[in-house]
């Protein structure tokens, strides 16, 4: 297994910080969420620091006020705009998947649902040019169940995938995500070999909570079971600290 972290746990920790401690903490990978203070104009020393650990690199695109379908025209160029240079960033640190997520609908667009579905494509067959542009895959992770969420189902997210090839656009499973919709087993199936990136985390069935592996309700041993073809990471995202480095004693144990 390829076990890597997410930044998402220590977001208020420097970013060289946050290398220096999942690389002590023995994971193989970080993914780097940029937001924030997160931004950086140059990226090349987390790389030469990355490199340092040997730990392999992935991105996630910035999402927080960002809405690559939103109607107003100058949110979504914004945010295109955005994600560019999150791809941009990936490249230089030599990353090899860039995590987006998809549009949503706003107060607004919840009257026009069509057409913000059309924009929030458009949106994702421009990124998926831009990275492969710059030889990186463009990965859309799938939502969590909730009012105004565009690609939580799965077969919406089958539909997008069957307009791009596997070297083209992957998909990003987010298994805490995925086990707001319904059965996650079922889920990860269906995907099968669209899955080129996973997030780990868990939940109690009623929110998307991002606890601890093992602390919530899904059954991660048949989740796992159903990917032994898996090659791509596993990248644990909780929101504690403490709860990555549970998660990832319990997952090697599993394995």
């Amino acid at each position: 297994m390829r076990l890597g972290a997410s930044s998402l746990a220590f977001f208020r920790r420097q970013s060289e910080e946050i290398i220096r401690i999942v690389g002590e903490a023995g994971f193989s990978a970080l993914e780097i969420i940029l937001e924030g203070h997160h931004l950086r104009e140059d990226y090349s020393p987390w790389r030469e620091l990355l490199d340092s650990y040997s730990m392999e690199v992935s991105v996630h695109a910035p999402f927080a006020d960002l809405n690559i379908a939103s109607m107003n025209p100058r949110i979504r160029l914004e945010s295109i705009a955005q994600v560019k240079d999150a791809i941009q960033a990936g490249y230089t640190l030599g990353a090899d998947v860039v995590t987006v997520h998809s549009g949503r609908l706003s107060p607004h667009s919840m009257w026009f649902p069509e057409r913000a579905a059309e924009l929030n494509l458009q949106a994702i067959e421009e990124l998926v040019e831009f990275a492969g542009e710059h030889g990186v895959l463009l990965c859309v992770e799938n939502m969590p169940r909730h009012e105004g969420a565009l690609m939580s189902e799965v077969e919406e997210l089958l539909e997008l995938a069957e307009r791009f090839s596997r070297r083209e656009m992957g998909i990003t499973l987010d298994v805490g995500h995925a086990a707001t919709c319904g059965d996650v087993v079922e889920y990860v199936e269906a995907l099968g070999e669209r899955i080129a990136n996973v997030h780990l985390h868990d939940n109690r069935g009623d929110g998307d909570e991002h606890l601890a592996v093992g602390d919530g309700k899904i059954d991660f041993g048949a989740v796992l079971s159903r990917m032994r073809g898996y090659r791509g990471r596993f990248i644990i995202e909780c929101h504690r600290e403490e709860d990555v480095f549970l998660s990832g004693r319990r997952l090697r144990r599993m394995l």
